[in-house]
């Protein structure tokens, strides 16, 4: 009977990409490299990273120092797979119930993997929050000195850190940029993803879909399950998100009612949808009976489930921000579109460079994290130009190469041996 359902729920979802419903990219994709993608997800590696944050002692973002060192950490890990990284401080000063008035600065990260053969200029965001709190409600409510948020939040922030780290070790590309986000100051009023937020709709950033784990490893029994809340804005998503779930994880997602969703309000999420833009925020079904103590240690989560949380949101950005299929495959000419041959290549590359009419062209070399290392500027008559790249000098990997024009921009994935 289970078989039989199991093949009911595929073939329903087949359907459902042969159609092309929703906003993603399932007709365009192999699942058969996504699928070799997901089992390179490691438990292990999700423990060392909740370890690693909870060996902080505590995030409690008001403690003195602020959670600038936790903001650097992440940096560097981020940095260590070839995502360019920066600490993005801002300052706030209020009154907070547990402790009164303050005056802090925060650390929210932000880093860009930048997309090869955009698709559009929107992004695709996955985003966690950095901080914890623990505390104790008597007489007079008081923070404990020790707030470890092994899994609030530090599950979250490790499926940010475990994605970026499968990017890095498969040279993986998508068609639109992702950004990874690690928010302070949530615990108090979701500060850093409000500042965000703001940010963005100030300066008119595009964002595709807003992915939000905030408590996702407390699993303690074989009945897994994950709640998917949703946003007015995007409830089509979260559907679309239970899809996915289902077909890649051993996860049963829960979309919940309309009374059921109210925790929807309560993470960082919800400061992108108050801007107006889409998000879909996953969280454990059964709350951690360590939610906001000091002993919300790493000893008590599931790992194999926090896997799976990382495998459904690795599978929502193939979906939404479009995985680059072309890795190790010469591309093919088209109009206004780059091709470069032989790819990979050992030394020497030729560049098919088509050029519009009236239109210089810069053709430039660049590592994954965006620093340019060869360049040409190409000046002559519409038409096309072939230009030929020495790359002998350059170690072996991957690197991008982009045709810059006045129309247009193109950038093809490059392998060198």
């Amino acid at each position: 009977m289970n078989n039989l359902k199991d093949i009911i729920k595929r073939s329903i979802f087949v359907l459902y990409i042969i159609c092309g419903i929703g906003e993603g990219f399932l007709h365009a994709q192999n699942d058969i490299n996504l699928e070799s993608l997901l089992s390179q997800i490691n438990a292990d590696s999700l423990l060392r990273t909740v370890t690693d944050l909870q060996n902080f002692g505590s995030r409690y973002a008001l403690r003195d120092g602020g959670n600038q060192q936790v903001s650097e950490y992440l940096v560097r890990r981020l940095q260590n797979y070839g995502i360019t990284t920066e600490v993005d401080i801002f300052h706030k000063s209020g009154d907070f119930w547990l402790t009164g008035a303050y005056d802090q600065p925060f650390y929210n990260v932000k880093g860009v993997l930048p997309a090869v053969n955009a698709i559009d200029d929107s992004l695709v965001l996955i985003g966690a929050h950095l901080d914890a709190i623990s505390y104790v409600i008597d007489v007079y409510p008081e923070p404990l000195e020790n707030a470890p948020g092994a899994d609030d939040n530090a599950s979250g922030v490790a499926v940010m850190i475990e994605i970026a780290r499968i990017c890095h070790e498969n040279g993986l590309c998508f068609h639109r940029d992702v950004h990874f986000m690690a928010f302070d100051g949530e615990e108090l009023g979701l500060f850093g993803s409000c500042y965000d937020a703001q940010k963005r709709y100030d300066e008119g950033d595009k964002i595709a879909l807003m992915l939000n784990n905030d408590m996702v490893s407390y699993q303690p029994d074989d009945n897994w399950r994950m709640m998917l809340h949703w946003y007015p804005n995007a409830q089509d998503i979260a559907s679309h998100a239970a899809d996915i779930c289902t077909q890649y994880t051993n996860i049963t997602p829960v979309v919940p009612s309309v009374s059921e969703n109210i925790n929807a309000q309560n993470s960082d999420s919800y400061a992108y949808y108050h801007s107006g833009f889409k998000a879909v925020f996953a969280m454990e079904y059964t709350i951690s009976l360590s939610y906001h103590k000091d002993y919300d240690v790493a000893d008590s989560n599931n790992y194999a489930y926090l896997a799976d949380v990382a495998r459904y949101n690795l599978a929502m950005l193939n979906e939404y921000a479009g995985l680059d299929n072309a890795l190790g495959v010469e591309t093919h000419q088209t109009e206004n579109q780059m091709s470069i041959s032989p790819n990979p290549v050992s030394d020497r590359a030729m560049v098919w460079c088509p050029i519009p009419e009236n239109s210089t062209a810069v053709l430039t070399i660049t590592n994954m994290t965006g620093h340019v290392l060869l360049q040409h500027k190409i000046f002559g008559q519409t038409g096309v130009h072939y230009e030929e790249m020495d790359l002998s000098g350059l170690p072996p990997g991957i690197y991008l190469c982009q045709l810059r024009t006045n129309v247009w921009t193109n950038t093809v994935k490059i392998v060198k041996l």
